[in-house]
């Protein structure tokens, strides 16, 4: 479409009014109330920081394994409920489920089903928060569990796993449960960013006096979008009609930084670092405060995790037997320090067996060589070599 098309567009421009600051602002609360409206679109369960701090904790704990414990020392012979809980799925995948209750529904359930001879239970199974029912007796304690049709005693036929209890008589809230109103509004504002960002927005108005049809509007702002998409040549408009740039105000480009920030506090609530779900942090993070921060998340912010794991467990085991989440293999430091530390113990409290064992190394027996060397003869040893091909010198 040529200059004469643009000049006919000019004459049929559309009246636009004024940019007005207060207008603008009413626009962003009608859009925020519109997402808001419809928040039943986007929940905070479907939030990806939500996704991510769940599979975060999720997976961590599922790489942890469990150890049974007399005293201070684990036992020599470890229980089948500590090495396979179900034996009718992977170890990793009872824990995984197990934390998922946990973190979305607030409490999960633990079903002893076979026993050792002792009377301990030697298998468990995890069922979801919504699978199965407590009741409460006169004084808020749980007393009995329903699950299949059948009444089960709790705290011996059935192991109750809360998260967070704030009263008596509650089964156990999960993080977001408990922040739930901030990431509804978390989510409306994802809602209000996506349309955003979908539509775009206008970055010029047509102001001109006069009104117009509907159809001269339609027309007009097709002309205008077909001379003006992709060149860069003059725009020619008569009849008192101006161009006014509109942008985006303030609020709407720092989208972004607001979904940082209440991505952050997300996280927070989560008891997770945002910077192990590639959130922005306010600190610069090196190699050395990154490690001190990932301890930091095991010992303080996972830790609210493994203790209700360990008690589960723990109750399942006689007395004076606990069960504990072995973080030993993700607190392992460099091999350098790891090295100088063997050092420093070794023929003190540690012997060489006991080193090898922590490097997941075969151990020597009688202090011959391990299987997985080849010996020297001994009367090959100080030997001068000899080239049986005469090649070399």
């Amino acid at each position: 479409m040529g200059r004469r098309a643009t000049r006919a567009a000019a004459r049929a421009a559309v009246t636009a009014p004024a940019v007005d600051p207060l207008a603008r602002v009413e626009r962003i609360i009608a859009d925020y109330q519109l997402a808001r409206a419809n928040i039943g679109d986007l929940t905070p369960w479907d939030l990806p920081i939500v996704v991510a701090c769940r599979e975060l904790i999720a997976d961590t704990l599922a790489q942890l394994p469990l150890v049974n414990y007399r005293g201070n020392l684990p036992t020599p012979t470890q229980p089948p409920v500590v090495l396979q809980p179900d034996p009718f799925e992977p170890r990793w995948l009872t824990i995984h489920r197990l934390v998922n209750n946990l973190t979305k529904h607030g409490y999960a359930w633990l079903i002893p089903t076979a026993q050792l001879a002792d009377g301990y239970p030697a298998a468990v199974r995890v069922v979801d928060a919504g699978d199965a029912a407590g009741t409460f007796d006169t004084s808020g304690r749980l007393e009995w569990v329903h699950w299949q049709g059948r009444r089960l005693r709790a705290g011996t036929d059935a192991i109750w796993v809360p998260f967070r209890v704030d009263r008596v008589a509650e089964l156990g809230t999960s993080p977001v449960n408990a922040c739930w109103q901030a990431c509804e509004y978390l989510a409306a504002l994802w809602q209000m960013a996506g349309s955003f960002w979908e539509a775009g927005f206008p970055s010029l108005a047509l102001v001109i006096d006069g009104a117009l049809t509907s159809t001269q509007r339609t027309e007009t702002k097709q002309a205008m979008m077909a001379a003006t998409a992709r060149r860069h040549e003059p725009v020619v408009i008569d009849r008192g009609g101006t161009l006014s740039p509109i942008g985006s105000s303030a609020v709407e480009s720092q989208l972004v930084e607001s979904i940082t920030a209440a991505n952050a506090e997300v996280a927070r609530a989560f008891g997770v670092m945002p910077s192990l779900v590639n959130v922005q942090s306010s600190d610069s993070l090196t190699y050395s405060t990154t490690e001190g921060e990932l301890s930091k998340w095991l010992k303080l912010g996972l830790g609210s995790y493994t203790m209700r794991i360990e008690a589960a467990w723990s109750s399942m085991r006689p007395y004076g037997q606990t069960v504990r989440c072995s973080s030993q293999e993700l607190l392992r430091t460099d091999l350098g320090a790891r090295y100088a530390a063997y050092s420093v113990a070794l023929n003190r409290w540690m012997t060489s067996e006991e080193v090898r064992a922590a490097e997941s190394m075969p151990q020597v027996p009688d202090g011959t060589f391990a299987d997985d060397t080849v010996a020297t003869p001994p009367d090959l040893l100080n030997q001068p070599f000899t080239d049986p091909s005469g090649v070399l010198p």
